[in-house]
């Protein structure tokens, strides 16, 4: 393990791994993680600050489903934006939680399995208190299901996070990864706007 302020191989040790390794996405995602990494863990909490005011905001107000599209298309397109906003979301709190190393990269955010996992958990649970807010905004409610396109794309952020940072990690098992997210965020859409047409509401116990 690369303590804080080390310098680590990029090829076969924790950090990014050498350009070209994981493809052309690959190498986008790292370019992300490394200017993520290059701010310091302190201000790395603005971001994911900043995010959470902007989704309060957006969840402060009626969504005009018709400016979307038509009813059906206009609700997918809404749910779809649930595990899109909250995987950024969970992205950015990985990064502030990870500690920095010194890697022949530059600054690389190690994000250890734990840690990942409390990325997770506090996007999550920032989900769950936006569904409480919608609860009390007009024209809005809260679901489940809204809760549950939250909690996978925080968890498809942060295993691609820590995929991309193992150097273990294959182009192909990276191509898996993203493949199966996908599939998994747009059919948690699915699934809310399926109950959202048959129901009007989504399911809440209170």
């Amino acid at each position: 393990m690369v303590s804080e302020g080390r310098t680590a191989p990029a090829a076969d040790g924790p950090g990014p791994p050498p350009p070209g390794h994981l493809g052309p996405l690959g190498d986008a995602l790292v370019a992300c993680g490394l200017v993520l990494s290059a701010i310091p863990r302190l201000l790395a909490w603005l971001p994911p600050v900043a995010l959470g005011a902007v989704i309060f905001h957006l969840s402060s107000s009626e969504l005009d489903i018709d400016a979307i599209g038509s009813s059906t298309l206009g609700h997918y397109v809404a749910n779809l934006g649930h595990p899109g906003a909250f995987g950024i979301l969970a992205l950015l709190v990985a990064a502030a939680l990870a500690p920095r190393a010194r890697t022949l990269r530059g600054p690389w955010a190690l994000l250890t399995p734990e840690r990942g996992l409390w990325a997770v958990v506090l996007t999550t649970l920032y989900g769950l208190t936006d569904e409480l807010h919608q609860a009390t905004v007009p024209g809005r409610d809260a679901s489940l299901l809204d809760l549950l396109g939250d909690f996978v794309g925080a968890l498809f952020a942060v295993l691609v996070v820590l995929a991309v940072g193992n150097p273990r990690t294959t182009r192909a098992a990276l191509r898996r990864l993203l493949l199966v997210g996908l599939v998994l965020s747009f059919a948690s859409a699915g699934v809310a706007t399926w109950w959202d047409e048959a129901r009007g509401t989504g399911p809440w116990p209170f």
